[in-house]
């Protein structure tokens, strides 16, 4: 089973994560449950048990132009500044504190979506891309 979660909140880019979910549920992928989080903070940790691959996908703020999806590596999650914390608890402290216990899923694998220097903003983004890589993932 495959666990697709989209991080987020409801204000301006921070949405990223949640717009990618609701174009993902269109696509009728297989063995694939897609969630919505606003911002879990270290309840993420509960997503990740039960399924062997987890999709994390989420807003990130990166001098890209908006709107680009790409992989970003787990071990290079702290170079990115991911949008959506709950008191600074953020996916990466989330995914470390995962690692500490132990209580990382079997794959891991985060999504990120380019929101551009105007976080106020939502940008378009490459649906076609993001659907690709979400079927190579899983």
């Amino acid at each position: 089973m495959n666990r697709i979660l989209g991080i987020g909140s409801p204000f301006g880019a921070d949405q990223l994560g949640w717009i990618a979910i609701d174009m993902l549920l269109t696509c009728h992928l297989p063995n694939s449950e897609l969630i919505k989080l606003d911002r879990p903070g270290s309840a993420l940790l509960d997503y990740f048990r039960g399924v062997n691959r987890v999709i994390l996908i989420d807003a990130v703020e990166k001098n890209i132009r908006p709107g680009c999806v790409g992989l970003v590596q787990v071990e290079q999650l702290d170079q990115v500044r991911c949008l959506t914390s709950s008191h600074g608890f953020g996916v990466a402290e989330a995914v470390a504190l995962a690692s500490q216990l132990g209580e990382l899923p079997p794959e891991l694998h985060l999504i990120g979506i380019q929101t551009g220097m105007d976080i106020s903003q939502v940008p378009a983004f490459d649906a076609p891309a993001l659907e690709s890589l979400v079927r190579e993932l899983i």
